[in-house]
């Protein structure tokens, strides 16, 4: 187990302000307590509270699936909507089971599709860019992938500190190497060095150092950094999702590996992942995080999908 970074000791998050999250880890160690199928039924009932209050989450639900699925009726869009709600509630329990949890007992129930694919990357002697997505299951699909292939990863820092000092010391649980937006150079000498990473890229963080690329027909601002990451350390670049299958039963589907990636498009390296990320999406459609505004970026002149 690699050592606790000194920003992350919890003598550094005694002043009040940081109360109210320690009350939250509070509550999320004590649900971590509670028998597996009762953290899958208080999610399901968190997720349908959360569903009926229509927030602003909900409006953003909306807006992504409209987008994403014109081809489908009022209803069906509704109930994916709600679906997602669970779904992602539902992981917030699963993944205190990562934090805190016995995560062994589910290995021998895993389902693993295509990990020929990860095997010839890693046959072919280079770095492995694991390119990944947001869905439901979240931090509790580190155990499952770490066991099997060894799990490093890059992640964007929590904006309150006390709750990424938890998350990171929790993830020490099952992970080898994590590396910040700010240690791109040393996670390019991990992975050149024929390591694997996973990173995912599918959020809207602007054009600063994006492109609009289309994500089931919608321009999405999608991150040039994914292509930058592979020509710089000639990694060999796949794709991982993991999803929900049944009780108990969880599933991770490694694509085939994306070749002759990148070129010197941007637009054509960020539209090839963004297919990607739609096949691993239509697994399992209410189990990525819709509830992120993902069109939060518009073309000039274009409306907001969330009003």
């Amino acid at each position: 187990m690699r050592p606790i970074a000194p920003e992350h000791y919890y003598r550094n998050f005694l002043h009040p302000k940081f109360w109210g999250a320690w009350l939250l880890l509070g509550t999320l160690w004590f649900i971590s307590l509670l028998p597996y199928r009762t953290k899958l039924r208080l999610g399901r009932r968190l997720g349908l509270i959360l569903y009926g209050m229509r927030g602003s989450r909900y409006k953003t639900a909306r807006g992504n699936i409209r987008a994403c699925f014109p081809e489908l009726s009022p209803h069906e869009q509704e109930e994916m909507i709600r679906k997602s709600f669970i779904s992602n509630a539902v992981g917030y329990m699963e993944s205190t089971i990562a934090w805190w949890g016995n995560f062994e007992v589910f290995f021998d129930r895993i389902e693993v599709h295509g990990k020929e694919y990860l095997d010839e990357a890693f046959a072919r002697g280079k770095g492995v860019l694991l390119l990944g997505g947001h869905f439901s299951i979240m931090d509790f699909a580190g155990p499952l992938v770490n066991n099997t292939t060894t799990f490093n990863y890059m992640y964007r820092p929590q904006n309150n500190k006390l709750l990424n000092a938890f998350i990171e010391r929790a993830r020490r649980r099952y992970t080898n190497v994590g590396f910040t937006k700010r240690q791109l150079r040393d996670m390019n000498k991990f992975i050149a060095d024929g390591n694997l990473v996973w990173y995912a890229p599918d959020q809207d963080v602007g054009l600063k150092q994006g492109v609009f690329a289309p994500l089931f027909g919608v321009p999405a601002a999608s991150l040039t950094t994914p292509a930058w990451i592979a020509r710089e350390t000639g990694a060999t670049v796949l794709h991982l999702s993991q999803f929900r299958e049944s009780e108990g039963v969880y599933s991770l589907y490694f694509s085939p590996i994306i070749e002759d990636f990148p070129t010197g498009n941007d637009v054509e390296n960020a539209t090839r992942i963004n297919q990607e990320l739609e096949k691993a999406i239509n697994i399992h459609p209410e189990q990525y995080l819709w509830l992120h505004r993902r069109f939060k970026t518009r073309p000039q002149g274009e409306p907001s999908l969330y009003d």
